[in-house]
């Protein structure tokens, strides 16, 4: 672990905490510092400032220590020297790649949408050349698992539903997604320390979301599956509404609630998404990854006031 990490980071930020709460909660501060006892809130304040650093830091410290043990697989040198010398890019490239291939050889319309992410979501634009490179060196391990969380390490929170929303955009390129492809992606989502309930969601999102850039954007893919970013820009231009019975299942399933929903469950899903969900900055991933998120957070008002329109769950 490399100084400056981010597990270094939460890790002295949390026991920095923990000790500034030991000092304040002992009193040891004031005998440390040869200040009178009548300065106690002062001791006080300090532990509470120590409280409120380790429980901030807790947070990402649990996830990043997850994510250090499922990337504890063991690598040949091949594999290690590979993933050490390679970009975030073609790092994400090498994870989208293992998903497409996860049902056998990368199809054209696969290769296609990993082309249009990687040449088109990275501030810091990848040239066609190293494209063509990476395409022709496939990464020497099938450890979807390991390599995923390894890739999450350096990257924040909001931007792994990102990354495992790219994942499921390729599955869905060929038009064919099976239990090859579903195994892959539960192995990227475990790699990603994104648990079982909230990959049913993003998977429910992400799909959703590619239908709507398929019906808005037909015309100009010529048939072809969305790549992802078209589907971020699909969102203000929807297509016509579908049926009453359709648009309600269709907002079901984008909230992830069964048919029978009542009005309460669907009020408290709401809740729980919009704390969940919120669309945050994606500084690795670029402006992209950023309007994929807002149209995801987009997606969930969308259902939640189609399930509301008739009062029904206000």
């Amino acid at each position: 672990m490399t100084a400056g990490s981010p597990l270094q980071h939460w890790g002295l930020r949390f026991f920095g905490g923990i000790a500034l709460l030991a000092l304040g909660g002992s009193g040891a501060l004031l005998r440390l510092l040869h200040l009178p006892a009548a300065l106690w809130p002062l001791s006080v304040v300090v532990g509470f400032v120590g409280f409120r650093l380790a429980l901030a830091a807790a947070g990402p410290l649990a996830r990043l220590v997850l994510l250090q043990r499922r990337a504890q697989t063991a690598w040949n040198d091949a594999a290690r020297n590979a993933f050490m010398r390679a970009s975030l890019p073609r790092r994400i490239y090498y994870l989208l790649a293992s998903v497409a291939a996860a049902d056998g050889p990368m199809s054209a319309a696969e290769r296609l949408a990993i082309r249009h992410f990687v040449l088109e979501r990275f501030a810091d634009p990848v040239a066609a050349n190293d494209l063509h490179d990476w395409e022709a060196q496939p990464f020497p391990v099938d450890d979807r698992t390991g390599l995923a969380a390894r890739i999450a390490m350096g990257l924040e929170a909001s931007e792994l539903d990102s990354l495992f929303c790219w994942c499921c955009f390729v599955a869905f390129a060929d038009g064919r997604y099976n239990d090859a492809e579903n195994d892959a992606l539960r192995q990227v989502a475990a790699g990603l320390g994104i648990g079982a309930a909230r990959a049913r969601m993003l998977f429910q999102l992400a799909r959703a979301q590619q239908l709507r850039g398929e019906r808005a954007g037909n015309g100009r893919n010529n048939g072809r599956n969305d790549d992802g970013r078209r589907d971020g820009r699909s969102g203000a231009r929807p297509a016509a509404a579908p049926p009453p019975a359709d648009a309600r299942q269709r907002a079901l399933d984008e909230l992830g609630l069964p048919a029978d929903a009542t009005p309460a469950q669907i009020r408290k899903r709401h809740r729980e998404l919009v704390r969940k969900f919120h669309p945050d900055a994606q500084p690795h991933l670029g402006p992209v990854a950023q309007r994929e998120a807002t149209e995801r957070f987009t997606a969930i008002q969308r259902a939640y006031e189609t399930l509301t329109a008739d009062g029904g769950a206000a």
